[in-house]
């Protein structure tokens, strides 16, 4: 699945992760926080094994991919073999994230980005 078929706008971040991953949970964990710091960008939860569920209070502010499709598009960006957690920038020309995204990395990714001005 090509990172095209999430759309370019809004900007979205995409968290792949997967309920027996440890640190994905953690990450997810501090979905709130890092949703925060993201803005105006889009979080979507792509978790590869089954969705996970969008907490409560952040229900309208974060979406999901089904299982299947967070799959194919973790191969699809990060090859066979990919590791978790991993955070992609569809369409920003952004280097993937390998491990935990935390609110405080994002400024570092977003520098490294094509047009770095997010």
């Amino acid at each position: 699945m090509p990172t095209s078929a999430l759309g370019a706008e809004p900007h979205r971040i995409v968290l792949l992760g997967a309920r027996w991953c440890a640190p994905c949970m953690a990450e997810y964990a501090n979905l709130p926080a890092l949703v925060r710091a993201a803005a105006p960008d889009r979080v979507v939860l792509a978790w590869i094994d089954r969705p996970i569920a969008v907490p409560a209070g952040l229900q309208g502010q974060v979406d999901s991919l089904p299982a299947p499709a967070a799959r194919a598009l973790a191969e699809h960006e990060l090859g066979v073999g990919f590791g978790l957690p991993a955070a992609l920038a569809p369409g920003r020309g952004c280097p993937p994230w390998r491990g935990p995204l935390h609110p405080t990395d994002l400024a570092t990714w977003r520098s490294h980005c094509a047009g770095a001005a997010h």
